[in-house]
């Protein structure tokens, strides 16, 4: 008895689990099936293997069989694959009637959301409405894999030096952080024209320049960061919007799936700095009252700058650990939890770490947000960055060489950090067909879902109809009036089995008759009939309580008088 509870309890457990989303590799489907399956087996026979004893006082007519469990598990999955297909089926419809509703009832709401949906109001996914970006107290990322910017190489040999290190895309940069939230300083914007030659360029050409060729998608709400390989020195666009030195806003575009211009960048990294360039930078002497500063004067400790901002990068690096969750129990400042508490956290906890930190030698710093990595097909020259490769890193203002990329990120294991390389005869995404096939990705997911659940649905139900159609057939004709017979549920126990008994032993066993009645018509009565008879007449009709012992007993005798 022991071991069938703790079964029906691990079952429960695992039940549990499944439902809960593991393991994840598993489609929900099947996890919710092979749930429900494992429950309905483990109380089946945790129930069936209990004693009479150990049963309720409080009886069903019979104890129930496998074919009850049967039919009631089946009829759950069947509820649940129907729940299923109203989850698959029932948004669209209900998001029509909720917008029926709003322009009904809050008409100025949904004008508000239809201009924000046209691209009329300002607004993206990676800020507020204020242009800030709080660091959140914790997290539970789950980025995706959808292609997100496409970067085409004008000459394929440049793609030789940069899958030898870490490529990076830049969006933007955020520079000014107060009260755990990086916003851009308010340093007005300007609208740079195109020259004569239709290229806007920001700094002047050096050798080294890598032209490509960027596409990404359109952000409806109108606000598009202008994006490219690291260091874009120039961009070939009609107009483009400065917000400072870290924003650039895209002109307003008519074509539905997206930007495409030509980007020249030339990607510095600290590796490139020549200690000798900054042997003339001040450095500032961090404030040893702050716990910042302490930090920053055991880390980076005595030398030039570019020896420090290595120290620090190194630092955080080592002795840090990457992770997409992080808990902060303690309700503490985002990045006094990341220094000083947890010590783990993704990207932008290390990047604004860093920025601190160089900040305190007297350094300027900026977050810089976009991707890094990529995959790179070889065919037609592209990387291929995707939402997982989402990125933020520090960069410096150093002296002749401008803004400088320091990658504080440990990778997210021990693997390589370079660009991956796609595989021989391996399709590249296509930039025009990512928007459509992702909506016939879904729209085709979904009605797979829905096209399994209203089968599953189907099935299960039949057959928790056939297992109840089943366990019907199993009853037995005891009773039926004027003669006529009808079939009623079949009957357990000692009364059960006394009648039985009667028809094998070819006596009176007609509806109507009672059991004393019965008895007096027998040419010679069992020894234990007037045993029998004041039992039942005391349970049926006095009241008196079950008693399962005595049951038993009289159950035995009738079975030997039954085979004499």
């Amino acid at each position: 008895m022991i071991l069938r509870l703790v079964v029906l309890m691990l079952s429960g457990v695992m039940a549990y689990l499944m439902l809960r989303g593991w393991p994840a590799m598993v489609p929900a489907l099947p996890r919710a099936f092979v749930a429900v399956f494992m429950v309905a087996v483990a109380l089946a026979w945790w129930a069936t293997g209990k004693k009479p004893k150990d049963l309720p006082l409080v009886k069903a007519v019979r104890r129930p069989g496998w074919l009850d469990f049967g039919a009631v598990g089946l009829g759950l999955l069947a509820f649940e694959c129907g729940f299923l297909w109203f989850l698959s089926a029932a948004p669209k419809p209900l998001e029509a009637l909720a917008l029926q509703l709003e322009h009904q009832f809050r008409p100025q709401a949904a004008e508000r959301r239809e201009a924000r949906e046209a691209g009329e109001t300002s607004g993206n996914w990676l800020w507020d409405d204020q242009r800030q970006r709080p660091l959140p107290l914790r997290t539970n990322l789950k980025p995706g894999m959808k292609p997100e910017v496409f970067v085409r190489l004008m000459n394929g040999k440049d793609a030789e030096r940069l899958l030898k290190r870490r490529l990076y895309v830049r969006s933007f940069a955020l520079d000014r952080y107060v009260n755990g939230t990086w916003s851009l300083n308010d340093a007005g914007s300007q609208l740079l024209p195109a020259d004569d030659k239709g290229w806007i360029r920001f700094s002047k050409q050096s050798e080294g320049e890598i032209l490509h060729e960027v596409f990404h998608g359109k952000d409806q709400s109108g606000l598009n960061p202008f994006t490219g390989l690291l260091g874009a020195r120039a961009v070939r666009l009609p107009s483009l919007t400065v917000n400072g030195e870290g924003l650039a806003i895209l002109p307003k575009s008519d074509d539905d799936t997206g930007y495409e211009y030509l980007v020249s960048s030339l990607p510095i990294m600290l590796a490139d700095v020549a200690e000798e360039d900054l042997k003339d930078a001040v450095v500032k002497s961090p404030d040893a009252g702050s716990r910042m500063g302490q930090l920053v004067l055991r880390v980076a400790g005595e030398g030039g700058l570019l020896d420090r901002l290595k120290k620090i990068e190194s630092y955080l690096r080592e002795s840090y650990r990457y992770s997409l969750v992080t808990d902060n129990k303690r309700n503490l400042d985002p990045i006094e939890n990341f220094l000083f508490e947890e010590k783990r956290g993704h990207c932008e906890f290390f990047a604004t770490a860093a920025a601190l930190m160089a900040r305190e030698l007297g350094v300027e710093a900026r977050v810089g947000y976009g991707w890094a990595g990529g995959k790179y097909y070889e065919s037609n020259h592209m990387f291929v960055f995707r939402a997982n490769e989402a990125h933020a890193w520090l960069e410096v203002k150093l002296a002749d060489y401008g803004w400088v990329l320091v990658e504080p990120t440990p990778p997210m294991d021990s693997g390589n950090t370079l660009p991956r390389t796609a595989e021989a005869g391996e399709k590249t995404p296509s930039p025009d067909e990512m928007i459509p096939q992702e909506e016939a990705i879904f729209s085709k997911g979904a009605e797979k879902i829905t096209g399994w659940a209203i089968s599953l649905t189907a099935g299960f139900g039949v057959s928790a109809f056939l297992l109840f159609a089943m366990r019907a057939r199993t009853r037995e004709e005891v009773r039926g009036g004027s003669g006529a017979v009808t079939r009623i549920r079949k009957e357990t126990g000692y009364f059960a089995a006394w009648r039985r008994a009667l028809g094998k032993r070819g006596m009176a066993n007609e509806a109507g008759l009672t059991l004393r009645r019965q008895i007096q018509m027998m040419d010679a009565a069992p020894d234990f009939s007037k045993e029998l008879i004041r039992y039942h007449y005391a349970v049926s009709y006095e009241g008196h309580p079950v008693d399962v012992k005595r049951e038993r007993h009289l159950e035995k005798e009738i079975h030997k008088w039954e085979a004499p």
